[in-house]
Formats: structure tokens, C-alpha cells, sequence
């Protein structure tokens, strides 16, 4: 009850709040959209992969399988505005990568059946096993202009469909950095490409001391293509006499992240964006929500 309540006063602020779908895991898609109707979000960041009761394989999408889930969300007061097709978009075997291509292209093509108007992925890694491991390559123009390939394609899907290609950052993939996603922006000059802004995935643990110039950075360079956010937090504190650079990306308020300036430079960038609350469980939806609320009234009261 007092997570909605939390929920409730962030939908008259300049922010509207949502979660991830991915934070419910394996799902049916009844069941995740009541529950995500009973912690009180009333939109969701959907991605089909984890909805265990419909095939998302290429070729199964259509219109009748998004209207099926967006009167089901509907029925439960839950919007679907954007969905979640993360995909290895370089991946280095080019018959998986065309199918995680065409399977995205498919998302953008039934993407407004599901009342969404953009869908979001990572831009990938030369890495074989994870499209979230690094791999030296991911720096060289090669893998660069393949890129650029791969989502200029994208990009005239979304063009021809009306709808948007979110694009988000992550340190261990081609577009690792601000600059990069600029970059990227700069090469392919259209207006269907958005971003997902999430700093936690461009701070690095050598650079978390300067979290806050990343963090400004990210808003100078990008802040006019901001999508959506995510809420989620990083902290390296536990891994420090660790060999490897391991980044723990844990719930809202559960790490190191700056929230008071990342959330007041989103409201001064894109008043009424909506963010969403990524890598929680269900026990930690209240925290995370009571955090990020907390600060938001702050920062809002400071303005009135």
C-alpha cells in the first residue's frame, strides 16, 4: 500500500515512474501484468523474452499477439510505451546477428500494436558467449562501421513504422561512452533514434570517482534524445581487491550512483520523462521506489 501511495505522488510530479518487466523474471503474461498493477506501477518497460506463455520467436510476433498483451496490461491499468529487444547487434557470427536483426525489426513493425512507440537494445560486443562481456575489438573502426550499418538499418525500419530505435550505453559494448552514443547520433542524422539513459552503464571502476562529470557529460551530449531513464545504482566498494574490474549494478539506492544530480538534470532535460525502476526484486520495489521518490520531492520542492 505505501509503495503505491510512493507511486501516486511521483505521477503528479514532473517524473512518471515505472518498472522494468524483466525484474519479475519468467513470467506469464497475465500474471505480470497483475502484478505489476498490484505494486502500483501503472507502466511498464516490456521486454517479450520473458513471457513464458507466448513464442517471441522470429516470425511469431503479430498484431493479435500484441493486442492480446496490451488489453490484458489495459484491463490492469498498465501501459506498454516502450518495448525491451536487446540484442547483440554486432554479434560475430553473421547468421545469429541477421536473426537478432530481423527479430528486432520485427518488434519495431508491431511495436504501436502494443500501444509502444519505441523499442530499445544495447548495441553489442565482439564477444561470442555475452552480449554484456567486453572484448577487445568492440574499439576498432571495423566493428564501429558494422555498427553504424546495423542500426542505420534499424532505424529505417522504425522510420517506415512511425516509432523509435532506443538506444542504450553499456561499458562493455561498441558504444561504451558518452562521446560514442553522440557519435553514433551524429553519423546517422535521424529523428527515430532515441536513447535510453541509464549513467550507471557508462561508469566504469576506474572512473567511479568522477561519476558526476560522466553523469553531466552523458546530459550535455544527450539529454535532448532521452527516450526514457532507468533507475537502477552501481557499487564496486566489495570487489576492490578483486583483479578484475567487476561492476555490481544493484537496486536504486542500494550503491554509489549520485542520484540527487542525476535526477535533477532529468527533470531539467526532459520534464515528464519516464523512468524505470531495473535490477530489483520484488522485496526491493519499496525500497528503491521510497529512495527515488524521497529525492525527487526534494529536488521538486526546491523549484516550487
Amino acid at each position: 500500500m505505501f509503495l503505491q501511495m510512493v507511486i501516486y505522488i511521483l505521477e503528479g510530479t514532473a517524473m512518471k515512474f515505472g518498472v522494468c518487466s524483466v525484474a519479475f523474471g519468467p513470467i506469464g503474461y497475465q500474471e505480470l501484468a497483475r502484478k505489476i498493477s498490484l505494486y502500483g506501477f501503472r507502466s511498464t518497460h516490456l521486454e517479450m523474452n520473458q513471457i513464458v506463455d507466448i513464442d517471441h520467436r522470429l516470425g511469431r510476433l503479430s498484431t493479435g499477439v500484441a493486442n492480446l498483451v496490451a488489453e490484458e496490461f489495459d484491463r490492469h491499468g498498465v501501459r506498454i510505451p516502450i518495448l525491451g529487444c536487446y540484442s547483440n547487434l554486432i554479434h560475430p557470427d553473421h547468421e545469429n546477428r541477421r536473426y537478432l536483426i530481423n527479430q528486432f525489426k520485427e518488434h519495431l513493425r508491431f511495436a504501436r500494436d502494443f500501444g509502444a512507440s519505441a523499442v530499445s537494445t544495447e548495441t553489442g560486443t565482439a564477444n561470442r558467449e555475452s552480449q554484456w562481456d567486453p572484448h577487445p575489438d568492440n574499439q576498432n573502426e571495423d566493428n564501429w562501421k558494422l555498427l553504424r550499418n546495423v542500426v542505420e538499418e534499424i532505424t529505417e525500419e522504425a522510420e517506415k513504422w512511425g516509432v523509435f530505435v532506443g538506444l542504450e550505453g553499456f561499458f562493455n559494448n561498441v558504444i561504451d561512452t558518452p562521446e560514442r552514443m553522440h557519435r553514433v547520433l551524429q553519423e546517422i542524422p535521424s529523428s527515430n533514434i532515441g536513447i535510453v539513459m541509464d549513467p550507471c552503464n557508462y561508469i566504469r571502476k576506474r572512473d567511479a570517482t568522477k561519476q558526476d562529470d560522466i553523469i553531466k557529460e552523458a546530459f550535455d551530449r544527450l539529454g535532448d534524445r532521452i527516450l526514457i531513464a532507468h533507475a537502477k545504482d552501481f557499487n564496486y566498494r566489495q570487489y576492490d581487491d578483486m583483479a578484475q574490474p567487476i561492476n555490481i549494478q544493484p537496486a536504486a539506492g542500494k550503491g554509489d550512483l549520485n542520484y540527487p544530480l542525476y535526477l535533477r538534470l532529468l527533470t531539467e532535460h526532459k520534464p515528464n520523462v519516464e523512468i524505470y525502476l531495473e535490477h530489483l526484486s520484488e522485496d526491493e520495489m519499496f525500497t528503491s521506489c521510497a529512495y527515488v521518490g524521497k529525492i525527487m520531492n526534494q529536488i521538486l520542492s526546491e523549484k516550487e
